[in-house]
């Protein structure tokens, strides 16, 4: 009260300063004192003159853009995630939208006046700043360790992966340098450019699409990953040179420049890496990245890439080295990727990927001759990627299965092959024509690799199975009830798991796992993996009850639990959600959807300290909870009609009441087990 009156009284004081000193201004200048009476009348036409003028300003349109782009760029990223595709494909797919291929052709002056030519410059900056962050993030990833050993089974892999694509991409060059390549470019770098174009492989969404498959754990996935890391590195050494030969117009410039690059890589990994090594070591046991550390980060990365930059090689190539020189074996590594990975990846980069589909114009494959060259191109991208991935790993002694998986998965391109591609039309290497076509072509070749596995895995039915999931043969052949026990953090997951093995002996267990948040190390992300894995495999092993791990990377949560339900088809689904304060945060939503449309029952845990399970009190309204324990076989020797002289001890003790759509209550620090009955 004390202070809201003073509060009071001194903005009464403020205002009546202002007016005070407003007074005597207007006094002693009255020519200019600049209080004319406001006029009242709401004159909306001229309101909306100055708003459209201030949003058609540079800045204001700039931010408008942004705004549409990261809105529509989402969308599609929801929306393709839906249907299993890759949530990168739908980012470009949203780019490609805002251009003139869709937005352009059925709305044109909109298009206009949103992205008109001149502000293309401005935009063009904010994409590149971008793909500086994301290369620098693409050579963090990098394990230069991939690279030791010319026999080593994923790294021939990787260079014939790379070699007969870009043979291919040579020998289609004769036939399309006359019809698309740009006046003033050589045969020799338009044909290597079409080369090295058809050989990328997309490390971040192979690494995503290896998660979403479940492919982590099996041969064919390893393989992969390391395969394109390898593939990551050599590839982008090769651009580089190709890069040199073409921004020189002597020998003598080109020798300069390759042996700038090698001198530039020797200083890079011998001395930065060294120091950035010897610092870092001394950070191991902190949880955040001093300062001067980012500082001197972000002059390394800004050093590297202006150098390769004014090497006529591209900056990118610097920012990818940069990245490249970071220890590997730090655990401050995730610290520094967690702290560019969401501005770049999620602010920054889809303003790339509509700048790309500003550029692309299907409309130029009106001509038949354009629209059979577009299939041309992805005939051979397809042959010489996939094909020559799937015969190098099948002569290595890989089965069948795993070779086409890793012929698959090596034929997708997705993103860095977009940044590749922008590099040759700004560097004028490539037309707008042929890259109109190659961007379909990295589109189409992405988008097929989940369908294409799918139907690999189809065909060759007889799986191999992780040793965790041993016994489970003989679990199916008896009527136990199934449980399927559904987390996105790893504690809740262990936490659910044991309070399930304490009230259902007798029961199937099934560990769902839903990795929401996509890292870019993938090391680290696998590592987290096992982690959890090998908890649940002790847990399981203690208690003498096997238990399926299934896991699956997707940002929809619901999306995923839904494919999880109709493919297990549980009796029991349960779920945790440990912080919450009242049963209303939880009844609405995705959870208030889920008990009302799924086929099982559905249990919430509200965890609020519970370390050990001795005793489960019943409630005067929880007959249809603990009946529906009693029905899967849960241990009634637990329970307890509760009274008000007992005391509730939240380290072993836990609440079960019925799902109730209509009453609330608050949690406090008790343990609740909410059930409510399958949908009849």
């Amino acid at each position: 009260m004390k202070s809201s009156v003073f509060y009071s009284l001194a903005v009464a004081l403020f205002f009546s300063a202002l007016a005070f000193v407003f007074y005597l201004g207007k006094i002693q200048f009255p020519l200019n004192h600049g209080l004319n009476p406001l006029s009242l009348e709401l004159n909306f036409s001229h309101f909306l003159t100055g708003f459209l003028a201030h949003l058609q300003s540079p800045f204001g349109r700039l931010l408008l853009q942004i705004l549409l782009i990261l809105v529509t760029c989402k969308l599609f990223s929801f929306l393709f995630s839906l249907i299993r595709i890759p949530s990168v494909i739908g980012e470009i797919t949203g780019g490609l939208v805002l251009g003139p291929s869709l937005l352009g052709m059925l709305a044109p002056e909109f298009s206009e006046m949103i992205f008109p030519a001149s502000s293309m410059g401005s935009l063009k900056l904010l994409s590149q700043v971008g793909l500086i962050f994301f290369m620098f993030l693409i050579g963090l990833e990098t394990d230069w360790k991939n690279l030791h050993g010319s026999l080593h089974t994923a790294v021939v892999i990787s260079h014939v992966s790379i070699m007969f694509p870009f043979l291919l991409g040579v020998i289609t060059s004769l036939f399309l340098f006359e019809r698309l390549a740009p006046e003033k470019v050589s045969f020799l770098s338009f044909s290597l450019f079409l080369g090295i174009s058809m050989s990328i492989t997309a490390f971040p969404v192979l690494a995503r699409i290896i998660q979403e498959k479940k492919l982590n754990t099996e041969r064919s996935g390893v393989l992969a990953i390391t395969c394109a890391a390898a593939d990551d590195v050599t590839a982008w050494l090769i651009l580089a040179l190709i890069l040199g030969l073409t921004s020189s117009d002597s020998m003598s410039g080109v020798l300069l420049c390759f042996f700038g690059v090698v001198l530039f890589l020797y200083l890079a990994f011998k001395y930065v890496r060294t120091r950035f090594a010897s610092s870092l070591s001394k950070l191991e046991n902190i949880d955040f990245l001093p300062n001067y550390i980012v500082f001197f980060l972000f002059i390394w990365l800004t050093v590297s890439s202006l150098f390769t930059e004014s090497m006529g090689i591209h900056s990118l190539f610097g920012a990818f080295i940069a990245g490249s020189t970071i220890p590997a074996n730090h655990k401050i590594r995730k610290i520094i990727i967690n702290k560019f990975q969401d501005v770049s990846v999620i602010f920054l980069l889809p303003l790339f990927f509509a700048y790309s589909g500003l550029k692309t114009q299907v409309g130029l494959l009106s001509d038949p001759n354009l629209f059979l060259i577009c299939l041309l191109i992805l005939f051979v991208a397809i042959l010489g990627k996939f094909g020559g991935s799937t015969i190098s790993a099948k002569f290595l002694g890989e089965s069948w299965k795993d070779s086409l998986i890793i012929g698959i998965l090596m034929n997708t391109r997705g993103l860095m092959e977009l940044i590749v591609l922008n590099i040759g039309l700004e560097m004028g290497i490539i037309g707008p024509e042929l890259f109109t076509i190659m961007v379909i072509m990295a589109l189409v070749t992405t988008a097929m690799s989940g369908p294409a596995i799918n139907l690999v895995q189809k065909v060759f039915k007889k799986k191999e199975t992780i040793d965790l999931n041993s016994g489970l043969e003989n679990a199916e052949q008896n009527s136990d009830p199934k449980i399927l026990i559904a987390f996105a953090k790893p504690k809740t997951g262990i936490d659910l798991l044991k309070l399930c093995y304490k009230i259902f002996p007798n029961a199937k267990f099934r560990t769902f796992h839903v990795n929401q948040n996509y890292n870019f190390d993938i090391e680290q992300s696998q590592y987290e993996m096992s982690i959890l894995f090998e908890n649940i495999r002790f847990i399981s092993a203690n208690e003498g009850i096997p238990v399926d791990f299934q896991f699956s990377s997707s940002e929809n949560f619901e999306t995923a639990l839904w494919e999880q339900l109709n493919e297990y088809k549980p009796d029991l689904l349960i779920l945790g959600s440990p912080n919450v304060e009242s049963w209303k945060e939880i009844n609405k939503g995705p959870l208030k959807k889920i008990i009302k449309s799924s086929n099982c029952s559905v249990a919430i845990f509200v965890n609020k300290g519970l370390e050990s399970l001795n005793k489960i009190f019943m409630e005067s309204d929880s007959e249809g909870a603990v009946s529906i324990i009693n029905s899967l076989g849960g241990d009634s020797s637990l329970f307890k009609q509760w009274k008000d002289e007992d005391h509730f001890d939240p380290n072993h003790h836990l609440f079960v009441r019925n799902w109730n759509t209509e009453k609330d209550f608050e949690f406090l620090k008790k343990n609740y087990l909410i059930l409510g009955k399958k949908r009849t």
